[in-house]
């Protein structure tokens, strides 16, 4: 009897493993017939989601979902629908980055990030969970020494903030070109305006020497100026009106967000007649920044091109009138999601449906040429993994009342050594 009841407790318990053994393989797919489980995608939809600073760049989810109503209206990819879990704000704040993105990822259940205009992304965490992030890469986390395929993020631009870099690309062809051909001198100086923050620093290490390189002297940058809230700007103002030698420089390049528009109007005031040029770009900022000069990584909207048009059409159906103006973060969002897209489409064309994982997204990407022809890019992987390659902008010109073209959207495959450190 005992011996009976022994064979059968073997027997159920070698009944309970092939039962568990059956069940793991069909939830990791190895079964006939599994249905294998990938986060963010449930066989016919893929759940996206955007992070970044909320109060400036909260068009950059809108132009985002501008561009999933376009494909999903368009069936781009067919069988596939893409969602949109929303455009959440870091607060400018590392910590809240770190806290939304687990969430996003944990708890939404995100297959990845588009429209990311975060300064604070987690890198290493995203890169463990197998997370492609696509956004206008304004950290390091974008960035590696040498080219790369490794990298989970992908810049619309490129790299643009690599603290190590072996090359530098020529960002300042366009600057130099604008202020070169105003003034008429051979070597017009030029004072680089940034903060206290790891980007910014970054940001004025690399532009003092391409700045050099396209023929600018560089008669200083400075860090001194604390992250937002800034109390006071008047001692950078005075500290940029007196950089040469006294003087002021022919021109200014800030590298800052909107503290920008108070430095400006600061030193405005102080007289300065000289060229005022920083990266941002929007309709409300027609006024406040009267004749300043923005680079923009994209075609100058009122050249008014078909893809620009298309942009702003797409824009307009999620949100009517939105996109009558162009913001930069607009492009980046807009822009981001086509390069997911494009890197998606990729894999779709290899693997079909099935090969629809994160990491055939990262591989994808981490080798594609992308574009939106007449608005933004070429950007190249894996060069672009270390700088923009090509370099591609656009100097545009505010007269109070619009944004109007200066120097024409170009690109430049010209690099630099980088300075050794």
């Amino acid at each position: 009897m005992r011996t009976s009841k022994r064979r059968s407790r073997a027997l159920l318990g070698v009944a309970l493993v092939a039962v568990l053994t059956a069940t793991t393989l069909v939830a990791a797919g190895g079964g006939a017939g599994a249905t294998r489980t990938v986060r963010g995608f449930d066989g016919t939809t893929i759940k996206l989601a955007g992070i970044g600073i909320g109060a400036q760049f909260a068009d950059a989810g809108t132009a985002a979902e501008a561009r999933i109503k376009r494909f999903n209206d368009t069936n781009e990819i067919k069988g596939i629908k893409l969602s949109w879990d929303g455009f959440v704000d870091d607060k400018q704040d590392p910590a809240t980055a770190l806290s939304e993105i687990r969430r996003l990822v944990t708890q939404d259940g995100v297959f990845a990030l588009t429209a990311d205009t975060s300064q604070f992304n987690p890198g290493t965490y995203l890169t463990q969970q197998h997370v492609p992030y696509f956004g206008w890469a304004f950290d390091a986390t974008y960035c590696s020494n040498k080219p790369s395929t490794t990298l989970w993020g992908f810049g619309f631009t490129g790299c643009l903030l690599n603290p190590n870099p072996s090359v530098l690309p020529d960002s300042n062809f366009l600057n130099y070109q604008l202020v070169s051909g105003a003034t008429g001198k051979k070597q017009p100086t030029i004072f680089l305006i940034g903060n206290d923050s790891e980007s910014s620093k970054i940001a004025s290490t690399n532009g003092t020497v391409t700045a050099a390189k396209a023929g600018f002297k560089v008669v200083g940058a400075d860090n001194t100026m604390p992250l937002p809230p800034v109390p006071d700007y008047t001692p950078y103002a005075q500290k940029a009106m007196s950089a040469d030698n006294g003087n002021p420089p022919d021109a200014m390049e800030c590298l800052l967000a909107t503290d920008c528009i108070n430095m400006y109007n600061l030193v405005k005031a102080q007289g300065y007649k000289g060229y005022f040029i920083s990266s941002l770009y929007a309709g409300a900022l027609t006024k406040l920044l009267a004749n300043s000069y923005a680079s923009i990584f994209f075609t100058a909207p009122d050249q008014e091109t078909p893809a620009m048009k298309q942009m702003q059409a797409d824009i307009n159906a999620v949100s009517p009138g939105s996109g009558d103006a162009v913001s930069s973060a607009q492009v980046a969002g807009y822009g981001s999601t086509d390069m997911f897209i494009s890197a998606l489409e990729k894999v779709v064309a290899k693997s079909g449906k099935s090969g629809i994982t994160p990491e055939a997204v990262q591989k994808a990407a981490s080798t594609m040429t992308w574009q939106i022809k007449g608005l933004t890019g070429p950007v190249s992987y894996p060069k672009s993994s270390v700088v923009l390659w090509p370099y591609c902008n656009a100097i545009v010109g505010s007269d109070g009342t619009a944004w109007t073209q200066k120097e024409a959207y170009a690109c430049s495959k010209k690099q630099f050594p980088a300075p050794k450190k």
